[in-house]
């Protein structure tokens, strides 16, 4: 297998193509993946690709999984006609997954275990560079598959969301009435202008989304726990913060460790289920390390391990700075 990657590799020549890019992910798959098995969850990803390309978007020229999503690239013609009708697929194929999504495995007599409950979509479309080998398409890279990503990420608790520059005379006139125009800033991409999209009714887009990103400052806390202390936490785990957060959306939660089974590596996963708190003991975020960890069964750590809990946050602005700036 490697020596035909690298043969592929070897014989690639590169191309600039027009693409629509639909990053397609499944929510709260973290919180899925606790306590679920492996093969529970290889099995269920499958099928979910599976039945993605297989059923919904036959038109896709290349696809490729992204943990718990899937890239895919449409091609179109420079001409207007054929972007229409391409346009037209993806997006009356984005919805349709969605409104298939709670009953799409019912029938699957070996899923027998909660799913989760929501899937998103981010689109865009514009001009990619497509690496290829004869026939084969090896890969396809660009802004606008970044792009399709991070509108994806602005696609919850679930629902499709289209970039701005896709223009609404693409959607198709059946859709108009399922989306409404929203300006965002996006990392990377539209950090001090906003930037205008697309979102489908069941999409939520937060305050923090439309506020310039270089506006804020990201602080840091950090834990440094031995595993055998974290293995007798009964349930809920705190962290004090020094300031109140700006919100949920503006708190990232990460536990880390040193592998022992891959020495040297650092390995981290991203604590999804957690709570901001605000009573007499201060500022505070809550999580249930219990059911963390879980995740860190399989590591094989030792009781002296240490597993680094680290929160990222903006801190609040209080209305007199905010009004001093």
């Amino acid at each position: 297998m490697l020596e035909e990657m690298v043969r592929k590799f070897r014989d690639a020549e590169g191309r600039s193509e027009f693409v629509i890019a639909v990053v397609c992910d499944i929510r709260n798959f973290s919180g899925f993946s606790v306590g679920r098995q492996a093969p529970e969850i290889a099995m269920f990803i499958r099928k979910f690709y599976e039945k993605l390309l297989s059923v919904y978007f036959t038109d896709a020229v290349f696809a490729k999984p992204t943990g718990d999503g899937l890239l895919m690239a449409f091609r179109y013609k420079y001409d207007q006609a054929d972007l229409l009708v391409v346009a037209e697929s993806v997006l009356k194929q984005c919805q349709k997954a969605i409104k298939d999504y709670p009953t799409m495995f019912a029938d699957d007599l070996m899923i027998n275990y909660p799913l989760p409950e929501r899937i998103g979509f981010g689109v865009a479309r514009g001009t990619a560079f497509c690496l290829f080998a004869g026939d084969e398409v090896i890969d396809y890279s660009g802004q606008i598959l970044n792009l399709a990503s991070r509108l994806n990420d602005l696609a919850k608790p679930g629902g499709v969301v289209v970039d701005g520059a896709f223009l609404l005379g693409v959607i198709p006139k059946v859709l108009h009435d399922e989306f409404r125009k929203e300006e965002v800033y996006i990392r990377s991409i539209a950090e001090d202008e906003p930037h205008a999209i697309y979102c489908s009714k069941d999409v939520v887009i937060t305050e923090a989304a439309k506020t310039p990103i270089n506006s804020h400052t990201w602080e840091k806390v950090e834990k440094m726990v031995p595993y055998g202390q974290v293995k007798k936490v009964s349930n809920i785990y705190s962290i004090q913060m020094p300031a109140e957060p700006a919100s949920k959306d503006k708190c990232k939660l990460k536990m880390s460790w040193m592998s022992l089974i891959n020495p040297g590596h650092m390995t981290s996963i991203e604590v999804m289920d957690f709570s901001l708190l605000k009573d007499a003991e201060g500022n505070r975020i809550t999580f249930n390390l219990a059911s963390e960890r879980e995740r860190l069964a399989d590591e094989s750590l030792k009781s002296d391990s240490e597993v680094t809990i680290c929160v990222h946050y903006v801190a609040k602005i209080a209305p007199a700075k905010l009004a001093a700036k």
